[in-house]
């Protein structure tokens, strides 16, 4: 098992059970202890998990921010069914936005056959991906984000407020009726809301796990965003709060191409 593979297992064990020990861990992976502890180590300086005597813990906190390689592989399913819903909304010619966020990745496996397309994006493996493909791509620089290998600050939003584009495609960490969209980071929420100021329309791609949750950043409400793409309908006050305010949401089984 690799070591990212071995941490990303480590991480999941630790929600689901919430603490263990080095001895349990290394008997569960097959490794020694002193691997583990490494493993442990790297986690806890990631800000992921406390250690304790003997083992670890998981933080939960609203502003505990989940690295990219790990958020990769959670709610793989989901994430490409609505990545297969918003590839739909983009059109020859557009110039798009798109964040740094794991869903967006899932997007690009599905635009190899598109043309004519302009790309501006604040994520740094985002960016390396779309180069494989007949897309004009411009990344914002800035500041680098190791956990989620993001381009973030003053350089990045100086940059995308230089593209005016047709759509933005982007996410959050959590979604509510109440405190509306909201994220983890304060630099990644600063980015995000000059992204919606430069873009016609605002597109949120957010799997069902955030539904009604909380973090510690507000992003805007959601009345700023124009098209909500899912796996699943929302809870039915965020629902309701949507429909009102004329905003489309698009759910599998829908009829996607219907006029924007």
């Amino acid at each position: 098992m690799l070591v990212i593979e071995r941490q990303q297992a480590i991480m999941e064990y630790l929600k689901k059970h919430k603490t263990a020990t080095v001895i349990a861990l290394a008997k569960k992976y097959y490794s020694s202890e002193a691997t583990i502890r490494r493993d442990l180590e790297a986690l806890q300086a990631q800000g992921l998990i406390a250690r304790t005597h003997g083992g670890a813990g998981i933080l939960k906190g609203l502003n505990n921010e989940i690295p990219l390689y790990l958020r990769e592989k959670e709610m793989l399913h989901e994430k490409r069914l609505i990545a297969a819903l918003a590839i739909d909304l983009i059109d020859e010619g557009d110039v798009i936005i798109l964040d740094s966020s794991s869903t967006i990745h899932e997007m690009i496996r599905h635009m190899g056959n598109m043309k004519n397309i302009t790309v501006v994006t604040n994520g740094a493996k985002t960016a390396l991906s779309l180069t494989e493909l007949r897309v004009s791509v411009f990344s914002t620089g800035g500041k680098l984000r190791e956990n989620s290998l993001s381009y973030v600050g003053d350089i990045a939003k100086s940059t995308v407020e230089n593209f005016c584009a047709n759509k933005l495609f982007f996410s959050c960490r959590a979604i509510s009726a109440k405190h509306g969209l909201m994220d983890s980071s304060l630099e990644e929420a600063e980015l995000r809301r000059v992204m919606m100021n430069q873009s016609q329309l605002n597109i949120l791609l957010c799997s069902d796990d955030k539904f009604e949750k909380s973090a510690f950043y507000r992003i805007c409400d959601v009345g700023q965003i124009h098209v909500f793409v899912s796996n699943n309908r929302p809870p039915k006050s965020l629902c309701n709060m949507m429909l009102e305010q004329g905003i489309r949401i698009i759910t599998p089984g829908e009829n996607i191409r219907r006029s924007l």
